[in-house]
């Protein structure tokens, strides 16, 4: 009964048929939809979203590497203080 009273509102469906070029999201230039790299930053662009605005791509090497430091350190800190 309460929710009857409340307006929901409308996802609007996102047309991407309109969108001809995408934008880097660091330096701001017009790419190709088809671009995988920036050519004026060289910075990796992903999927395009409702604005036009290209994704930054996920670093996943980064993510790793810090997970494998948070490990490491963890160890150590085992190793040096509690045994």
């Amino acid at each position: 009964m309460a929710l009857a009273g409340r307006k929901q509102k409308k996802k609007e469906a996102v047309d991407f048929a309109n969108i001809l070029v995408k934008r880097c999201p660091e330096c701001f230039i017009n790419l190709p939809l088809d671009a995988k790299v920036c050519f004026s930053c060289r910075t990796r662009v992903g999927r395009v979203d409702k604005f036009g605005k290209a994704r930054k791509a996920p670093n996943w090497i980064s993510y790793i590497i810090c997970i494998v430091s948070w490990a490491i350190l963890i160890a150590y800190i085992n190793w040096v203080f509690l045994n």
